[in-house]
């Protein structure tokens, strides 16, 4: 487990880093309390809850690379520690890099099968990637581990049925994700989030007795007006993370597009979206806020109601990820202005589709090339295998001396073309061969036993009962004939003691 996390913080980290610090910091870190937890480190490098603390004053003053890497630091001492593994699915989630923020909440779930967080968590990973049903299923496992968990039947109910035609409020942000923090003093998890410590001041300041019914209404007052400042604050740090703090006239056509999407201007913030994204691809990695999904919606079934809605259409599903997709309206796009007198005017946007379709056509050629490539592999294997095979002929049966040439054999020599056959496993043969010499000579103890010895074979080797008797046959023969003393009298004596307990 520690080789993969140590695998993510190689792939994934410089990626999160380039993310992360483009968006501006809103809260400072405690310095002063950082430089306490840095302090025990060094004391003890493989003090746990310091580096948990250490993490989240990083998370909570929204340092998200430096919380990460000691997310990472901490893995690397205690592999199999739940809350790294929760907490680093958030900030991989903030950051819009959803597998990795998968892949660790399901190595968190391995670890607690029990926390209810973890599904509610993934389900708003889910949430955020578009895909609504496995959101679903997060939050119902979410609500079988603990029934009373309102944000998850909360989640559940947007998504329901009933409220598919209303339009998704914005999902919640890392501050209604679960983030962990241990407690050394009784080993078990606090519950922490960016609000907690602001929660507790307002609950703080309502339990504070008031001796007369005015100063309640004005601190009730002063109360609701302090919440609804922290809202709007809140919100426009939200609205902030949506815009990128690069340099340069993309960028600042990348802002005006996410102004023009909070504005209700879908068909200007399309415009200015895609418009950036082509001049500066870079920005393909900063939060766009739901505008593809916004702009999609807008432009599905009737992509004419924007000038150059096609061209629209086909980049977003491009940049969302979806290549194959794009390219039928991109071609479509570039058949119809090509032929038309509106070529010069929008010549950015043929050449921005031409490209993408060129690469996509010099991709579909080359994985062409490849299956072909390997098809002609498997022939030539196959050819090669036929040529193998053609090469290494098995010998030819030679057919029996026929019983013309037996006749003219002596004994000795039957006998020996009979020991050939029998190294050739042609055991029937064998006993024919035999068989024309016993004919000649009944009486021929040597012959006899090669017969018995052959039909013996046969049983043995192939079940053949009827041969198992021909054996019994030969060798009750031998015992008559031989000399009580001789070898021959006393293996043919074995040979019918074990076959009257083979033969049926």
């Amino acid at each position: 487990m520690l080789n993969k996390a140590a695998k993510i913080g190689r792939g994934v980290l410089p990626l999160l880093c380039c993310v992360l610090l483009s968006q501006p910091v809103y809260s400072a870190v405690n310095q002063a309390k950082v430089r306490q937890l840095q302090q025990k480190l060094i004391d003890n490098p493989r003090d746990v809850d310091a580096h948990l603390k250490l993490a989240l004053e990083y998370s909570m003053g929204n340092d998200f690379v430096k919380a990460v890497e000691t997310y990472f630091a901490l893995l690397r001492i205690d592999p199999n520690n739940f809350h790294a593994y929760n907490n680093l699915g958030i900030l991989y989630k903030q950051s819009g890099q959803f597998r990795d923020s998968l892949h660790c909440y399901q190595q968190a779930q391995r670890i607690d099968p029990d926390s209810c967080w973890v599904p509610y968590n993934m389900g708003l990973c889910y949430e955020a990637m578009g895909r609504m049903q496995e959101a679903r299923e997060s939050y119902g496992q979410a609500l079988s581990l603990n029934p009373s968990f309102s944000q998850a039947l909360q989640r559940l109910r947007v998504l329901s049925s009933d409220g598919a035609d209303q339009p998704v409020p914005e999902l919640p942000g890392l501050a209604e994700s679960q983030i962990y923090i241990a407690d050394s003093r009784s080993t078990r998890p606090v519950i922490r989030t960016q609000q907690s410590e602001t929660t507790t001041v307002a609950k703080a300041v309502k339990q504070q007795p008031s001796p007369t019914a005015k100063p309640v209404e004005k601190i009730e007052k002063a109360e609701r007006i302090s919440e609804r400042l922290e809202k709007e604050k809140n919100q426009k740090k939200v609205n902030l993370k949506h815009r990128t703090t690069r340099k340069g006239p993309a960028a600042m056509v990348f802002n005006q597009a996410m102004d023009a999407l909070e504005a209700g201007k879908t068909e200007l913030a399309v415009e200015l979206y895609v418009n950036s994204v082509i001049a500066e691809r870079e920005l393909l990695s900063e939060p766009e806020n739901g505008l593809i999904r916004q702009g999609l919606t807008y432009l599905k079934d009737r992509p004419n109601r924007m000038a150059n809605g096609l061209f629209y259409r086909g980049m977003l599903i491009y940049i969302a990820g979806h290549i194959e997709l794009a390219i039928p309206d991109l071609k479509n796009y570039s058949e119809v202005v090509s032929k038309s007198d509106k070529a010069s005017s929008v010549s950015q946007y043929l050449e921005e589709a031409n490209r993408i379709i060129n690469r996509y056509k010099a991709e579909k050629d080359a994985i062409a090339a490849m299956e072909a490539e390997r098809k002609a592999a498997i022939a030539l294997a196959e050819q090669q295998k036929k040529a193998q095979e053609a090469a290494v002929k098995p010998e030819e049966e030679v057919a029996r001396p026929s019983d013309f040439a037996l006749k003219r054999m002596d004994i000795d020599q039957i006998i020996q073309e009979a020991d050939k056959l029998s190294r050739e496993s042609r055991l029937t043969d064998a006993a024919a061969v035999l068989e024309s010499g016993l004919s000649r000579d009944p009486e021929n103890i040597p012959l006899l036993m090669k017969s018995a010895n052959a039909y013996t074979d046969m049983l043995l080797l192939k079940g053949d009962n009827e041969a198992g008797k021909m054996a019994l046959v030969r060798y009750k023969k031998v015992t008559g004939l031989a000399s009580p003393n001789s070898k021959e009298a006393a293996i043919a004596k074995e040979m019918i003691d074990e076959l009257n307990k083979r033969v049926r």
